[in-house]
């Protein structure tokens, strides 16, 4: 009978028939102990409680075969579907079209309160729920359908009261209800527990993406090259590579002042051609100088130096010796 819950059952609570009329779930013949007084068959019965939840008419649809009822989702998971009775009924219903349902467990799985053998919310008037959908069902975590042929009892209706309320009250033969009953603290250790390891394996995934995708987008090697580019701006002296030219050395020629070294002609009043003053006497200094070459021979020149002064005293400089005509 269990071997269906792999299959998807229609919704508890279908769709309302406003554009597309809900097909009606309706009892096979020989099921006529699941009905009550008023020929209320369970599958009735568990559409009016379904419609107090939410305030509107519902039609319970019918199972294919396959198929079961199953428990609330955690979005839903109301006072009304968390009830004992509600799921009696949806399973009486399941049997009266031949049908298997899910144990009490598997139903109420997604229930954080679970409401035992009592129906908080007021019983729709013209309504009675049978007295088998008050039988307990925690002891054996199913629906029995043999002992809710045999329960027989008064059934629950709505009761009028002066505060213009009703509540479920079943039939004084029937079990006391109990109140609302937490689930156990080992379910909530056990949910937490494993919360708590989804939650550190949704972390770890993510670290991981991250990192891969940190790996995937850093750059390669290649574009770390650096640009090429001048360090150093060219000056505005020069422009490419090219630099002035230097002169070639000219021969020195007597005649020609321009062919005399240049530190000469830089000399203030310097003039090669001067006496030296009268007030002071050539100085002597050694006969020659001769340079050393190696090759043939060179032209001599005189080491003979003729001082110029100009008040104070100067440093002297080699007279030219001419080789020619005589000087003027």
């Amino acid at each position: 009978m269990l071997s269906v819950l792999a299959f998807v059952a229609l919704g508890l609570f279908p769709t309302r028939g406003t554009a597309q009329a809900t097909p009606k779930a309706t009892c096979l013949a020989g099921f006529n102990w699941s009905f009550n007084t008023l020929n209320q068959s369970p599958c009735d019965v568990a559409s009016s409680l379904a419609g107090v939840c939410i305030g509107a008419d519902f039609t319970l649809a019918p199972l294919d075969p396959g198929f079961v009822y199953l428990g609330p989702q955690p979005a839903n998971a109301n006072s009304c579907r968390c009830s004992s009775v509600y799921y009696s009924l949806l399973s009486a219903c399941a049997v009266c079209q031949d049908r298997n349902f899910i144990r009490w467990s598997a139903y109420k799985a997604n229930c954080t309160v679970v409401y035992d053998q009592v129906f908080l919310q007021p019983i729709p008037s013209g309504v009675r729920v049978p007295h088998y959908a008050y039988l307990d069902i925690e002891a054996g975590d199913t629906f029995n359908a043999t002992l809710a042929q045999a329960a027989g009892g008064v059934e629950s209706t709505s009761v009028p009261s002066s505060t213009g309320g009703s509540l479920a009250t079943p039939s004084s033969s029937s079990a006391s209800p109990v109140g609302a009953k937490k689930k156990s603290n080992a379910g909530a250790i056990a949910g937490g527990v494993i919360g708590g390891l989804i939650a550190l394996a949704l972390i770890a995934g993510l670290v991981v993406w991250l990192l891969r995708r940190r790996r995937n987008q850093s750059p390669t090697s290649a574009s770390y090259q650096p640009a090429m580019a001048s360090q150093n701006p060219v000056s505005a002296a020069h422009t490419g590579s090219s630099y002035p030219a230097t002169p070639a050395p000219r021969v020195y020629d007597p005649n020609d002042p321009s062919t005399f070294p240049s530190n000469m002609n830089e000399q203030p009043g310097y003039n090669p051609y001067a006496t030296p003053p009268p007030d002071h006497q050539q100085q002597p200094y050694p006969a020659q100088m001769t340079p050393n070459y190696t090759g043939a021979s060179q032209p001599s020149f005189p080491t003979q130096v003729t001082p110029n002064y100009t008040g104070t005293s100067q440093p002297s400089y080699p007279r030219p010796q001419y080789t020619g005509a005589p000087e003027l």
